[in-house]
């Protein structure tokens, strides 16, 4: 099964189109968290995904928005995007964000979630050791993850994989395009890609939205 793996969104609408049209043929579509916060569109993110048919995993972002948890936690520019949501998104998408599941298992041996099998909302992996650790809590040889905004594959012992294929609507690698990844779910084999999208556009609806203009302007450097 050919599966189009994608993760923090943060309701980038012309981001997730760019990707959208890239995955036509996926067979799958598996989304691990942060759908929405930071972005301008998140009604429309939810729905596109939707409408894909996409398996959706709960990120610490989706909670926020969702019910307020953690938001205190979060960064001033974080939260002041996350409360603007919560008043954007209507009581039953709110409903919807908040029933997300933290974690999923998907054919071929994956667990699907947002931080690591460990810590599914909140922990960032981002080297080899960390993998490790995290991958002691899974049930699974293999496990799709977010979180860091950073696309990477780590090699476990046995074949065992962490696979994170970056953010399509707020990359922090130094790269602007949108990431996401292919996955083979017999072979696990892993292919990282990126496409460009129309950064501009998605600023602009942000700056007129009255979302931070740090939000805004990070997308242009990927980071």
């Amino acid at each position: 099964m050919r599966v189009a793996l994608l993760s923090d969104i943060h309701a980038n609408l012309v981001a997730l189109e760019a990707v959208l049209a890239e995955i036509a043929e996926a067979d799958e579509v598996w989304v691990m968290g942060d759908t929405v916060g930071y972005g301008p569109d998140p009604a429309a993110v939810l729905a596109a995904l939707a409408e894909r048919g996409a398996r959706l995993v709960a990120g610490n972002h989706d909670r926020a928005v969702a019910t307020g948890a953690g938001i205190e936690l979060f960064n001033p520019a974080a939260r002041a995007a996350a409360l603007l949501h919560r008043e954007w998104l209507t009581g039953e998408e709110r409903d919807r964000l908040a029933a997300l599941p933290l974690t999923f298992v998907a054919e071929g041996g994956f667990t699907v979630c947002h931080g690591s099998p460990r810590d599914p909302l909140w922990e960032y992996v981002f080297d080899l050791g960390t993998a490790v650790a995290a991958m002691r809590s899974a049930a699974t040889p293999h496990c799709c993850h977010g979180h860091t905004h950073v696309p990477a594959v780590h090699e476990l012992a046995e074949g065992r994989r962490m696979i994170n294929p970056g953010s399509v609507g707020q990359p922090r690698d130094g790269d602007p395009r949108a990431a996401y990844a292919w996955l083979d779910s017999a072979s696990a084999a892993v292919e990282l890609r990126r496409v460009g999208y129309d950064i501009a556009r998605t600023q602009g609806r942000m700056r007129a939205l009255g979302l931070p203009d740090i939000l805004a302007d990070r997308l242009a450097h990927g980071f």
